[in-house]
């Protein structure tokens, strides 16, 4: 029965989550952004970020490394901004940004995934 489908359910199911989860990355990569100026809850959230990026790194599944990783790089990124604070807040905010385009991409490509399989 799924042969006759126009799309494959894991491909969509895949193009959903990585909407989702690259748009609510981009999002709160922004928000770090936005908070990091603020000089001791910066360097927390810097350090958390590292902290949970490094607990993914050691997960098993694919996903778990590649969300470490993500949150390990915005946690260095934030420390960065303690010395050269103009350069990793621009990093952070491309960051965020490709994220958030990452994310609309994804989106529409499930959408229009969703409206074929009608």
């Amino acid at each position: 029965m799924e042969s006759n489908l126009p799309v494959d359910p894991k491909n969509l199911t895949d193009k959903g989550t990585k909407a989702v989860m690259s748009t609510a990355a981009g999002l709160g990569m922004l928000g770090v952004n936005a908070l990091l100026g603020i000089p001791v809850v910066g360097t927390v959230i810097s350090a958390g970020l590292l902290g949970l990026g490094a607990i993914g790194l050691f997960g098993k599944s694919k996903t778990d490394k590649a969300s470490g990783t993500v949150l390990a790089a915005a946690g260095i990124a934030g420390l960065t901004t303690l010395f050269i604070p103009g350069v990793a807040h621009s990093l952070l905010s491309l960051g965020g940004i490709g994220l958030l385009g990452f994310g609309v991409f994804n989106l529409i490509s499930f959408l229009k995934g969703l409206k074929s399989k009608k």
